[in-house]
């Protein structure tokens, strides 16, 4: 479980959030509503000024963000110089993590990930799907992620997916949208406005 009780200011942006997510969770709100600003409090990227985050029952508000065992991916995460097979195995490569061929080809096959090459040369689409299958592999305690599902083809299929691999591997998921109706794609939904989080039924 992701526990996230906190305030900050980011620029002239107040986040005060309380959230406790388990599973698949969906953090939905407008442009400029706080989503990434939250995502990044969590993930390390920002400090806040009062208040805690805990994943797995662990306070991590202080940790760096190599040691929280939380890995953010945003459409910028794919690391362009790399190729298919040696970016899947990059995350498990850090994190001391050796998963099997089968587990690899496993994640592969399900995530539509049958191309190969350099990173540089797919399709924005691609390397989200590669980023979102490396932070898979290298199994961290959660992932976040921050206005990616929204432009993967077959969202709804990729989400269920990805949501199976994660419960087998017990990784709490963490999604941003700007729709609210994603909320059906998740077991929990919470509205961000204004940078003010509030826990709503998924639609």
């Amino acid at each position: 479980m992701i526990e996230a009780k906190l305030k900050a200011m980011v620029g002239s942006l107040r986040i005060d959030a309380d959230i406790e997510a388990s599973g698949v969770t969906c953090v939905a709100g407008r442009n400029g509503a706080g989503k990434s600003s939250l995502m990044k409090i969590i993930a390390g990227f920002i400090q806040p000024s009062a208040g805690f985050v805990r994943v797995g029952g662990v306070d991590v508000t202080r940790l760096p963000v190599e040691k929280r065992g939380v890995v953010l991916v945003t459409p910028n995460s794919a690391f362009l110089h790399l190729d298919v097979e040696s970016h899947l195995a990059w995350g498990a490569k850090i994190r001391g993590r050796r998963p099997g061929a089968g587990e690899v080809s496993k994640v592969k096959s399900e995530l539509g990930i049958d191309f190969g090459g350099n990173v540089r040369k797919l399709s924005l689409g691609m390397r989200e799907r590669v980023a979102l299958a490396t932070a898979l592999l290298a199994a961290p305690r959660a992932i976040l992620v921050d206005e990616v599902f929204s432009s993967i083809y077959r969202r709804e299929e990729f989400v269920t997916s990805y949501a199976q691999f994660a419960n087998q591997l017990g990784i709490d998921v963490v999604f941003t949208s700007q729709e609210e109706g994603d909320g059906r794609l998740a077991g929990q939904l919470y509205i961000i406005d204004g940078g003010i989080t509030a826990r709503s039924p998924p639609k």
